[in-house]
């Protein structure tokens, strides 16, 4: 390997290395801003405004969002959120893809994974009500050539949320004694 091309090869690494410290830095604070992130990796402003901006065009960065404790929103209604696993027949031509496009084109589908183990996907639902939820499984999910099996989990209480804890200090319980 030629010089130049080893410089070009420490270059690379290098700039992956700073994509990725730059990713880690917007995932733990989406909020940070340019400035906050070049005084932090010791780098200059428009290096940092140059990388996320390419970052947003090759569409590694997709979206900048929140993450909600609902148990503090006073005035706002709160959703009811359910995880259902989905059991399908793949097609013969698209396997699982189809099906998949269609149901993540839902808009109670709020997350929507391929699986392994004794389920094929992982959806999360979003509903006003459990008879929201309900009548989405019953009438559109199980309506659906080739899915073979669901089942349907509601989410009674969050602990924890993309690597957040939702509650510092939980109320301990007491000991029961005999």
């Amino acid at each position: 390997m030629g010089e130049g091309a080893g410089v070009r090869a420490k270059g690379v690494k290098i700039m992956n290395k700073l994509k990725e410290e730059i990713i880690a830095l917007l995932k733990s604070n989406a909020r940070l801003s340019f400035e906050d992130i070049a005084k932090m990796l010791n780098i200059a402003v428009d290096e940092v405004e140059k990388i996320v901006h390419s970052l947003e065009q090759d569409k590694v960065i997709l979206q900048y969002t929140i993450i909600l404790n609902e148990k503090n929103l006073e005035h706002i209604s709160k959703k009811i959120r359910a995880l259902i696993e989905i059991g399908i027949r793949p097609e013969s031509r698209s396997g699982f893809d189809h099906i998949a496009k269609r149901i993540a084109k839902f808009p109670q589908v709020i997350n929507h994974y391929l699986i392994s183990g004794n389920y094929d996907f992982l959806i999360i639902v979003e509903g006003e009500t459990l008879e929201d939820i309900s009548r989405f499984v019953s009438e559109k999910l199980a309506s659906i050539e080739n899915i073979r099996s669901i089942a349907t989990h509601f989410i009674m209480k969050k602990y924890k949320e993309n690597g957040i804890v939702m509650e510092e200090d939980p109320v301990e319980r007491l000991a029961v004694s005999a």
